[in-house]
């Protein structure tokens, strides 16, 4: 079966940079790799495939034969077009020459057009040279992403939640290279990387808001080559409270009060997130009256400041209806001085 085009296995275009092949090489083999795909021979098979069109496409100069020559270029074997090496044979030691021509059937050179430089390239990368290439060095590894869940308590007091991640580390065989001895590693297959799951303790800092990022230091990708280790952020996802309500640094909360309280005054127990509080309610307060208790708040992670708590009155009637309670009803009716509807409007 003839091999699939090295582009194409990659999903990547002819002209693609050498950022976006190692980016695409990286989505593949997660996505492929042996550990993740146990007993899945169709996926170890896409595995190798994969990491064979990345071997040659990574290398500046075994792309540039690819590119010219096709799977006759880098890692064709031995020889080219199905050649064998024969020390002996005329014309340099290929016998059957370039392309399957033979001894006498013409010049190999005439067949491929070679330029200046492209026999040594060729060679080069036939025998495992690399003739004025970079050596690859520590790559730093991605930053990853994750969410976490967290109670109203703990976002706006602090604390710490445990997160399970799934993640890609350095291959501890071949410390991420790849590559142990001549071949490469049994353990990673060559990936450089193995997929494990860790626990995590994430602290949440006093004041956290929702959508809040939390970076925690070298929990990111591995990094390749012995290459350090990419960065976790985590959004925060803080959980309603029943009670309480946070807008910016304040916390908002609702107090009933009898009619009694609200007409003639009274002090009230008010729950905050730092506890219970003594409060005043004024005479004659109304209700949805807002009233404000200062540094009851939630702390602001970034200046360390406390907002504030405010506290809304609902002025709660009784559900029981007597005779004296008519009465009552009826003497405070008596002591509005105005309207109390005048300022609705007629309509639109």
């Amino acid at each position: 079966m003839a091999k699939r085009d090295y582009y194409e296995v990659l999903g990547v275009a002819r002209g693609a940079s050498e950022a976006d092949i190692k980016k695409a090489y990286r989505r593949l083999a997660r996505k492929l790799h042996p550990d993740v795909n146990p007993g899945d021979k169709a996926a170890q098979k896409r595995f190798q495939e994969v990491q064979e069109a990345y071997e040659v496409l990574k290398d500046e100069e075994k792309r540039r034969a690819y590119d010219r020559f096709g799977h006759a270029g880098p890692g064709a074997g031995p020889g080219f077009g199905g050649a064998g090496f024969d020390p002996r044979a005329p014309g340099g030691g290929f016998g059957g020459g370039f392309g399957g021509a033979g001894a006498g059937q013409g010049s190999p050179f005439e067949t491929f057009h070679f330029e200046s430089g492209d026999l040594g390239d060729i060679f080069g990368n036939l025998f495992g040279g690399r003739r004025g290439g970079r050596p690859a060095g520590p790559q730093p590894g991605g930053d990853k992403q994750a969410e976490i869940e967290v109670p109203f308590r703990d976002a706006v007091l602090g604390g710490t939640q445990t997160l399970m991640l799934r993640r890609e580390t350095a291959c501890p065989t071949c410390g991420g290279t790849g590559r142990q001895g001549k071949g490469p590693c049994p353990t990673c297959r060559g990936a450089g990387i193995v997929a494990e799951s860790e626990r995590i303790r994430v602290r949440i800092p006093e004041g956290t808001e929702d959508g809040g990022v939390i970076r925690i230091p070298g929990k990111g990708e591995s990094g390749a080559s012995g290459g350090s280790a990419g960065d976790l952020y985590v959004t925060v996802r803080v959980t309603p409270h029943p009670y309480f309500e946070r807008h910016g640094n304040d916390i908002h909360g609702i107090v009933p009060v009898t009619v009694k309280e609200a007409y003639a005054g009274a002090e009230i127990d008010v729950p905050t997130i730092h506890g219970t509080m003594r409060a005043k309610v004024p005479p004659s307060t109304q209700s949805r009256q807002k009233f404000r208790l200062r540094g009851r708040g939630a702390k602001d992670p970034r200046t360390g400041q406390l907002g504030d708590h405010i506290y809304t009155v609902r002025v709660m009637v009784p559900k029981t209806v007597t005779p004296a309670g008519s009465d009552a009803a009826t003497l405070l009716d008596s002591l509005y001085d105005a309207d109390v509807r005048a300022d609705l409007p007629k309509g639109l």
